[in-house]
């Protein structure tokens, strides 16, 4: 995982979480509403299919929460700049 970048490993953890968060929404939606028809998303297909619709939801979540960090980001540099 040395010879990743930076971008890469984001993507990869966010993949791996948005796996594991599919997981548990199809088990929260199993236990919590006691509807054991529904038994049958947790395969392989149901969890592709829920996959395809958490990983675009975080990776937008983060794209939201970094825009500010960038916005920081430039104006640290900026002041590093005039200090030089």
């Amino acid at each position: 995982m040395k010879g990743l970048t930076l971008l890469k490993k984001q993507a990869l953890i966010l993949f791996v979480f948005s796996v594991l968060v599919s997981v548990a929404s199809i088990i929260h939606g199993i236990f919590f509403d006691l509807d054991f028809s529904q038994i049958t998303r947790l395969t392989f297909e149901g969890l592709i299919l829920t996959v395809f619709v958490i990983f675009p939801a975080i990776i937008f979540l983060e794209w939201v929460f970094d825009l500010n960090n960038k916005k920081k980001f430039e104006e640290i540099e900026k002041r590093l700049r005039k200090k030089r």
